[in-house]
């Protein structure tokens, strides 16, 4: 059986989940379930989406877990030995349960199916973040089959229950950002092969330029969390971008004229990705950059 997990916050799932249950439907009804778990929505959401419950298992949290836990804890209400996760904003095509089933026959331990963002969302107030889902996120499958490890996203995957119950997502990371990347990490290190094939969802809800800026500050506090904890380990640093530069920095120990250069520039920089005009991922890069300086050395 595989187990659609979709983990809801604040959105209006329901039409998703109804386009999945017609595509359960038209195949073989009892080797699918669709599984949801809200992490503690608005009324207003938890109220769009009661219908969620006509369609599928749905368990509804009293308190808000994150990311990382929400994901863990579908071990305990999916039942099937495959457990395939959407976010749930996500907008599924035709045939696409199908195309995952047929990957079964392989007996795969992790399945990555992609994403692609929709040209519609190509506009100012939206170009942070369209850029950087075009540019960094939407791989094609060709490009992610080159480094199948640091081309693991959460937003639509499948995996088998026991890699999942021995591979956890690390709780401690609360915030947004970096749950996928360290979990594809921890694949790697425990030699468990990632099957890429090509079955993308549509990224549905493209967050304006101010949001995304705040979530991709929460993925670089995240992101020096795990730096603290495992600094030591060379390999880990070389899947993140992001810590690659970090260390050369360090290594030419710029770490401080990067970081006064952010400051000087940091209010400038923020007004210039909220208004969408001319917004460059160097920039943003280099944004990212003086901010995880200012977290491990001048935080105090």
């Amino acid at each position: 059986m595989i187990s659609i997990c979709i983990p809801i916050y604040n959105h209006y799932t329901y039409p998703m989940v109804r386009r999945l249950a017609r595509q359960i439907a038209s195949a073989d009804a009892d080797s699918y379930e669709i599984v949801c778990i809200d992490d503690h929505s608005s009324g207003y959401y938890i109220s769009q989406n009661k219908g969620i419950a006509e369609l599928a298992t749905y368990v509804g949290l009293e308190t808000n877990v994150g990311r990382a836990r929400i994901r863990n804890l579908f071990l305990q209400y999916a039942k099937g030995e495959y457990l395939l996760f959407l976010d749930c904003d996500s907008q599924v095509p035709e045939n696409f349960v199908n195309e995952y089933a047929k990957t079964l026959a392989r007996k795969p331990a992790v399945v990555v199916g992609g994403r692609v963002y929709d040209d519609t969302f190509n506009d100012r107030e939206h170009r942070l973040r369209y850029l950087y889902g075009t540019k960094i996120e939407s791989r094609p499958l060709l490009e992610r089959l080159k480094n199948p490890y640091r081309s693991f996203m959460t937003n639509n995957f499948m995996v088998r229950r026991d890699v999942l119950d021995k591979i956890r997502f690390d709780e401690s990371l609360t915030k947004y950002g970096h749950e996928d990347t360290l979990f594809g990490y921890r694949l790697e290190q425990n030699h468990i092969p990632i099957l890429h094939i090509d079955n993308p969802v549509i990224n549905g809800q493209v967050e304006e330029n101010a949001e995304f800026l705040h979530k991709s500050v929460e993925a670089v506090e995240n992101l020096a969390k795990l730096y603290d904890d495992m600094w030591e380990d060379q390999r880990f640093c070389h899947t993140v971008r992001l810590l690659n530069t970090y260390n050369r920095v360090r290594r030419m120990n710029l770490q401080g004229v990067v970081y006064w250069l952010y400051k000087v520039f940091k209010t400038p920089m923020e007004s210039h990705f909220v208004s969408g005009n001319g917004v460059s991922l160097k920039q943003f890069n280099f944004y990212k950059l003086g901010t995880f300086i200012k977290l491990l050395h001048y935080n105090n």
